[in-house]
């Protein structure tokens, strides 16, 4: 079985936003009964956004450290090979027409 890092990755953040949702659904219900009141509930959903968001945070932080450890590279990693190849594409462009203006006998 093919274990899919981004999958996992997906996986874990969907299920915070269904926590999520969920929890928005019990404050409403709840409201509705009487047992909060709406502003209550109101900061009770800011609450658990907030708190997602910071989960949200550390596992990304927590994937991106152990994908680090299993040697892949970061994004930011590529971007920077991308330009320095790019740079490098463009030297090589430079010397190429230099030679063909000046060929040697």
């Amino acid at each position: 079985m093919k274990i899919n890092l981004e999958d996992i990755l997906y996986r874990g953040l969907g299920s915070l936003d269904l926590t999520v949702e969920k929890m928005e659904e019990v404050i409403s219900t709840m409201i509705k009964e009487g047992d909060l009141t709406r502003k209550q509930g109101e900061e009770l959903i800011k609450k658990w956004r907030q708190k997602s968001d910071e989960k949200k945070d550390e596992l990304e932080k927590l994937i991106e450290k152990k994908l680090r450890d299993l040697g892949f590279s970061s994004l930011e990693d590529l971007e920077d090979l991308s330009s320095r190849v790019e740079v490098l594409e463009k030297e090589v462009d430079r010397l190429k027409e230099i030679c063909s203006e000046n060929p040697e006998d």
